[in-house]
């Protein structure tokens, strides 16, 4: 087994509970939303890297993820398998 070691520095004086809690808080994030668009939407793939693109892009993978968490209660990786192709049902979804 392997461990990491990594180093924080804080301007707030906490316990090392406290300061577990907010890194692991931090980290629920990541994995819960960036490591989804990165390896799902293959958004650091992505050749689109100009002008306002990236940022509507990321904007429409958000919201994807979010009416699918809405919606359904599979991953997002099988809703997408799931609803390919449905236009009609995806503007359903949106403007329920």
């Amino acid at each position: 087994m392997s461990t990491n070691e990594s180093l924080y520095l804080g301007s707030i004086i906490l316990h090392a509970k406290q300061y577990a809690h907010g890194i692991r808080a931090h980290w629920g994030i990541e994995n819960s939303l960036h490591y989804l668009k990165d390896v799902t939407f293959k958004e650091d793939g992505s050749k689109i890297n100009s002008g306002n693109a990236p940022e509507i892009m990321s904007l429409v993978t958000n919201l994807v993820i979010n009416v699918f968490r809405i919606n359904f209660e599979t991953t997002i990786k099988k809703a997408i398998r799931q609803n390919a192709g449905k236009i009609k049902q995806q503007a359903q979804l949106i403007l329920e």
